[in-house]
């Protein structure tokens, strides 16, 4: 029987197919729609020297037709008739596909989900093809500092590590794929027993059978297989913890961080969130007031932590002019230094678990969301938890427990510094 857990407003059942996929029902009452997220446990951290960026060109092939709906066209025709929302994403850890529609239409999005995922074709021509949509996509966020300086920042923190490289490869790693060699590593990631499955909204009685129908009949061909190289920190040299990419850009993008938690370090996470939000994660954070409201050096600013299986990091984010990079850096290490030493006011303590509270509850009534939520439970923590419990933690965070988080994170020779702009290396004071 499924397993059933309550707690204050969210219920979810979770369970096994027959093959072993795992299914999560998430029923939301109020809304006409569902949200149905099929996601791997694979990203481009469980990829070899060769395939580099394999795990998003499956993810984009995905799309180019099945026994089925033979081709790109018949396949989103079918989606798009029905005011579906629909994609899918890759990261280091997981590639996830999604539809969200109307209630009404949950069986044609089990269909055509499990089509793609089961019965894609690999059309050796629309392969090669996909090659130029990819490369132009790299380019595209090569060209767009606002979307690059992550990439750069990752590779600064995390290099020597599958963590610090691009998830979707190089123009030269791309263009050199074997189609068998990309067909045999989705077949490796891709068997039923690593699915997870969510569908959360208007979920009915019938919903449990269509997703044995359309999910649960595949077989498994393959040994499950989870092993990645772990992840590791770069160099702490200072020279070599900060990455200046010089490009002519009227507006400077950058990214300050600090080693950080795993996502199971749920106690810490919590600790962490309460911080960031005070440090830099509103319009009334330290930060923006510091940086924007007060000294006027900078558009965008924001603070935020990033968590992974054996990793994570801290981060601050900064879109300024290029003569201002060395204030900027300074009076964000003056914030970070005073909650080191004083921690936070009990009225910011106050302000930022009902901000908290606020938003994720807002977050949540959307069906995708919730969804999402699950499915990266169900990726990286051993037993599901519910938005609430992670709630509680937060209701619970101190002002000395983050004096002491504070203190564990920000530590000066472990800050990496990733800038894309026309700056020069050594110009820069951190």
């Amino acid at each position: 029987m499924p397993h059933v857990t309550s707690f204050i407003k969210t219920m979810f059942e979770s369970y096994k197919l027959k093959n072993n996929a795992t299914v999560i029902l998430v029923p939301q009452k109020d809304t006409k729609s569902v949200t149905t997220l099929v996601m791997y446990p694979v990203g481009s951290r469980y990829e070899t020297e060769s395939l580099r960026g394999a795990s998003h060109y499956v993810e984009h092939l995905m799309f180019k037709g099945t026994k089925k709906r033979e081709n790109t066209l018949a396949l989103t025709r079918e989606i798009d008739r029905l005011g579906a929302e629909y994609n899918a994403f890759t990261g280091k850890e997981y590639t996830g596909y999604y539809i969200k529609t109307d209630a009404t239409y949950t069986e044609t999005s089990f269909d055509i989900l499990s089509d793609m995922l089961f019965n894609s074709t690999f059309d050796p021509t629309e392969m090669e093809r996909e090659k130029t949509v990819i490369v132009e996509e790299i380019r595209m966020y090569n060209d767009n500092p606002l979307m690059n300086i992550e990439n750069i920042f990752e590779e600064l923190m995390f290099e020597g590590s599958p963590l610090g490289l691009d998830i979707a490869g190089t123009e030269q790693h791309v263009r050199d794929y074997k189609r068998d060699d990309v067909i045999a590593y989705k077949d490796k990631h891709y068997q039923p027993q690593h699915m997870i499955i969510v569908v959360a909204g208007a979920i009915t009685q019938k919903t449990e059978e269509l997703l044995n129908t359309y999910f649960g009949e595949q077989q498994n061909t393959q040994e499950k297989e989870d092993a990645f190289l772990p992840a590791s920190c770069g160099p702490t040299q200072k020279e070599k913890r900060i990455s200046v990419q010089k490009k002519a850009t009227d507006q400077v993008q950058m990214m300050l961080g600090y080693p950080g938690f795993k996502y199971k370090d749920v106690e810490k996470n919590a600790i962490a969130t309460v911080m960031s939000t005070i440090l830099g994660g509103s319009m009334s954070s330290r930060l923006f007031i510091q940086i924007r409201e007060r000294r006027g050096l900078a558009y965008m600013v924001r603070s935020g932590m990033e968590n992974f299986h054996d990793s994570g990091y801290a981060y601050i984010r900064i879109g300024l002019e290029a003569k201002n990079i060395n204030d900027a850096i300074a009076v964000t290490k003056e914030e970070i230094q005073k909650i080191i030493d004083n921690g936070v006011t009990e009225e910011e303590l106050k302000d930022a678990k009902t901000h908290l509270h606020g938003a994720i509850t807002l977050s949540l009534e959307d069906s995708s969301t919730q969804a999402n939520w699950y499915a990266h439970q169900a990726i990286f923590m051993d037993k599901l938890s519910t938005p609430e419990e992670k709630l509680e933690r937060i209701n619970t965070v101190t002002n000395e427990q983050i004096k002491q988080l504070a203190k564990e994170i920000f530590n000066n020779e472990q800050l990496r510094v990733a800038i894309i702009g026309n700056v020069e290396k050594n110009d820069i004071v951190f």
